[in-house]
């Protein structure tokens, strides 16, 4: 199954090289649209993945994975085509919407295909890396050209160039083998597959409380996304900088995740309980310095956290059947968008009466807290059991 996984490098290259993503809030701006137009569009988008990422999950785990992906690659296309000829608060609400549901609908997909397709699932977060690998190098040329792009011909042809690796994925898409003997198909109902996902998780507490861990450091690390060319600017650096160490963050991404690939098993718990409390102190220290060096810290957190989602989904894959393994990565994806929804309603309200800076250090205590607290824990659980040994 050597050429699945290529072709699925492929497709995570092509469908992650969109060049919009660098100027996609100048362009609702230049449409018309205002800041706080662009920021309920991430609200929504958060929702979204509330309602609709188990059902999707379940559906994938049901039918088959590729005719679903397909239908994500023609979701992806239609929204961008509708970005396009949108001029108006409501038909890119459209857009937002429907690519929202395309993100909820091919989630959890490619990981499932690629362990699939691993031979030796001991190598699976090698697997990953590479993927993760295609991802960020895809990412990082995306902006760089769609910056380019949008400078000298204007932001709606960076939208425009879009389609062009998309409709290449369309055809890569096609040429994918996937085995259609599905015994969900015909053996399970939605309900029994959802329960299959959710008891699967009820039995292993490990990887219940590591998906909690995950979707508490990255709906904090996804608001630092949201906002750090903002801190940036209000220290003084240019438009041009913040470009250049956003294109750095993905390279700080493939270390972190090539890191996560080379560590041993036997270390992996070591990882998984210190990496989140070095990603709430590099926030946490974000927002102290608020200076130039806080740019460091931004660049840093991407090798911690990245090498802590190698290693997780390695761990959560590994511990989960294929009856349910894109439900299993719905209810993640599901537990992320919870905590995102709280994480960035908390953020607006206390943006109102703090800077910046100070919900950096608010975000970045609360993950050093939730980290110590999770030790503490183990610790205590540890104890007692050898207690009553």
């Amino acid at each position: 199954m050597k050429r699945n996984i290529s072709l699925i490098y492929i497709h995570t290259f092509l469908s992650t090289f969109i060049l919009y993503y660098i100027c996609d809030t100048l362009f609702y701006i230049e449409r018309g649209l205002t800041s706080s137009n662009y920021i309920s569009f991430v609200s929504i988008a958060f929702l979204i993945k509330l309602i609709f990422e188990i059902p999707f999950g379940i559906i994938a785990d049901k039918y088959n994975k590729k005719i679903i992906l397909i239908i994500s690659n023609l979701l992806f296309i239609t929204s961008t085509v509708i970005f396009i000829y949108s001029h108006n608060y409501f038909t890119f609400l459209i857009a937002i919407i429907i690519n929202a549901i395309n993100n909820s609908l091919s989630s959890g997909i490619v990981n499932s295909i690629l362990y699939d397709s691993t031979k030796d699932k001991r190598n699976f977060n090698k697997t990953l890396f590479y993927n993760s690998f295609f991802y960020n190098i895809s990412y990082m040329f995306a902006m760089m050209i769609g910056g380019y792009i949008g400078q000298k011909l204007g932001l709606v042809y960076t939208y425009y160039f879009t389609l062009i690796p998309f409709a290449l994925d369309f055809i890569i898409l096609l040429t994918i083998k996937i085995n259609t003997k599905q015994k969900n198909k015909n053996s399970s109902t939605n309900v029994l597959i959802l329960k299959n996902g959710i008891k699967e998780i009820q039995n292993n507490s490990y990887i219940s409380k590591l998906m909690i861990k995950s979707a508490i450091i990255f709906s904090g690390i996804k608001l630092i996304e949201e906002s750090h060319p903002e801190y940036s600017a209000n220290i003084g650096i240019s438009v041009f900088i913040i470009g250049i160490y956003t294109s750095l963050i993905l390279v700080f991404c493939i270390i972190g995740s090539y890191i996560g690939s080379k560590i041993n098993k036997n270390k992996y718990d070591i990882i998984l309980t210190i990496n989140p409390i070095i990603v709430g102190i590099c926030i946490l220290l974000i927002g102290l310095l608020n200076n130039y060096f806080g740019i460091i810290f931004i660049l840093l957190i991407y090798i911690f956290s990245e090498s802590f989602d190698n290693i997780m989904k390695s761990q959560l894959h590994n511990s989960i059947s294929s009856d349910s393994r894109v439900t299993v990565e719905s209810i993640n994806q599901f537990i992320l968008g919870i905590f995102g929804v709280i994480f960035s309603i908390l953020m607006s309200i206390l943006l109102k009466f703090i800077n910046l800076n100070v919900m950096y250090m608010f975000i970045g205590s609360t993950i050093i807290l939730f980290g110590m607290v999770s030790i503490l824990k183990s610790k205590y659980v540890n104890n007692k059991v050898n207690v009553l040994k």
